[in-house]
């Protein structure tokens, strides 16, 4: 397996040249990463006169398009079963989703033939923190390439951790905002949906991503009939891939250093922040548009959580998609989880933070973890 790395390129090549400006312009850049800065100008240099393509172009079929269904969006933490869900689901021929490409590329659908080439040669084969396959055809989030799209997306905060709390208020809240700022980002958002529906044509679009979990206000302006699907986990295990991925994650992605202590710290914030807006939001979505699901109870009956969500959420036949699932479902047979052996101390420093969740949800220590004194 290749190593998590990518050349000194950041994910921000993906991004029009005025954009990557605005999100760079006023955040502090180390020395040390002043070829990545570089080098990614170059790229988004290069890719420029593809983005004028575009919008005499592809814009022109977006603006035409109509959604035939209202979009699913499935909301959870990281490393809560997010992933696994996206993909089963995107399994259905009848799903459109952003791809990997198209998360990082977003002003070159018209031009991916070319930049496809850029990202098979750079993109490692697997995940960091789960060995999960990595293809630029796979279904992806899409923060990466909202990000690309305009200033305000949240994870600009891995270029620039320290500011993260800055990105949340005002990526997922819309503080501080202008009205113009506010309209762009609907205008983006919009548009993200509908080219993830003009390059893998089906008749809903599936979207995973965490930060949605506390920007169902946003959404709902949007898509008031959207279906959402809530997944969660037990915040122990939770908290440690987590941190296992955001550790390996972050310096191939950051401009200005941090610690693992601060990236522990952001960890337990950015959770309570997410959760606690969700639970302040979902009351927003209509009851027969949201379903929420434990995990474990997918993890242990695939077949039947995806019945339940086909039939209670999206109140669509079951029976005709079902081959589709069990076969995915097949190819994970061997999978081996992460285990993890943890000190005591940090047990009791997840539920100084998150004892609350631990409770609302009924969760334990689970029997899989090793504790140390």
């Amino acid at each position: 397996m290749k190593d998590f790395k990518i050349p000194p390129i950041s994910t921000l090549a993906g991004s029009t040249l005025g954009n990557y400006f605005k999100i760079i312009r006023k955040q502090h850049i180390a020395p040390k990463f002043y070829l990545k800065i570089v080098l990614t100008t170059l790229i988004i240099l290069i890719a420029t006169p593809f983005h004028w393509w575009e919008k005499l172009i592809f814009n022109r079929k977006v603006s035409k398009l109509s959604l035939k269904k209202q979009p699913l969006f499935i909301l959870g933490h990281w490393r809560s079963g997010t992933t696994l869900l996206h993909n089963v689901l995107c399994k259905d021929p009848n799903a459109s989703y952003m791809t990997t490409y198209h998360s990082l590329f977003p002003n070159n659908m018209s031009s991916k033939w070319l930049f496809k080439t850029f990202m098979r040669i750079n993109m490692p084969d697997k995940r960091p923190s789960d060995n999960v396959q990595l293809n630029i055809n796979f279904p992806q989030e899409d923060e990466f390439a909202l990000s690309n799209c305009q200033a305000n997306a949240y994870y600009n905060f891995f270029y620039f951790p320290k500011e993260y709390k800055t990105f949340y208020n005002r990526a997922i809240r819309h503080e501080g905002l202008s009205e113009t700022e506010k309209n762009i980002w609907f205008s983006s958002y919009d548009q993200l949906i509908k080219k993830a529906l003009l390059n893998i044509k089906g008749d809903r679009v599936i979207i995973k991503n965490p930060v949605n979990t506390a920007r169902i206000n946003q959404l709902i302006k949007l898509y008031p009939n959207a279906k959402f699907l809530y997944i969660y986990r037990n915040p122990i295990t939770v908290f440690n891939s987590t941190q296992k991925f955001f550790h390996k994650l972050f310096p191939t992605l950051w401009l200005h250093e941090v610690d693992k202590s601060f990236i522990d710290r952001l960890i337990f914030d950015v959770y309570k922040m997410l959760m606690d807006g969700y639970e302040e939001q979902k009351s927003m979505i209509p009851k027969e548009n949201l379903m929420e699901l434990r995990f474990e109870d997918f993890e242990q009956n695939p077949v039947i959580e995806m019945e339940k969500i086909y039939e209670q959420l999206l109140n669509e036949s079951f029976n005709e998609v079902k081959p589709y699932f069990t076969e995915y479902f097949d190819s994970l047979k061997g999978y081996k989880k992460n285990k993890y052996e943890v000190e005591k101390s940090l047990i009791d420093t997840i539920y100084k933070h998150w004892g609350s969740y631990m409770k609302k949800y009924n969760y334990d220590i689970p029997v899989d973890i090793n504790i140390r004194e």
